[in-house]
């Protein structure tokens, strides 16, 4: 697995451990840190703050998708739903860019070339 989205699984699930603490989860975070240890120990420099703006991104992600994810039928109008999509969407796109700076700094993995240019859907040509 690319080490953009090691990085990006390993923050996904130690927010699941933190927010739901199902012990299967523990499992998981542990293999994503021996997947990060490998990556070191082959001399790739994993810079902490990948790490802390990742979980921070995918924590606000959760934390705008959850109204949805238990949305009791006609409690939320469309034009909420709408607006809670685009800040997803905007996240997302900060997830990438991080994803693809760790592409660049390290050489691993695969570049996400539909946010380049800030914009959902633009590619590179």
């Amino acid at each position: 697995m690319p080490l953009p989205e090691v990085i990006d699984r390993y923050t996904i699930a130690r927010l699941k451990l933190e927010r739901m603490g199902s012990g299967f989860l523990k499992k998981e975070v542990e293999t994503y840190e021996r997947a990060m240890a490998e990556f070191k120990r082959r001399g790739v420099k994993i810079k902490n703050k990948w790490i802390r703006d990742l979980y921070r991104i995918n924590g606000k992600i959760w934390d705008n998708e959850f109204p949805i994810r238990n949305e009791q039928e006609g409690g939320m109008t469309l034009a909420e739903i709408g607006r809670i999509a685009v800040k997803v969407r905007d996240l997302n796109i900060r997830r990438a860019k991080v994803k693809n700076e760790i592409v660049r700094k390290t050489g691993l993995g695969f570049m996400d070339v539909a946010i380049e240019g800030c914009g959902v859907g633009k590619h590179l040509k």
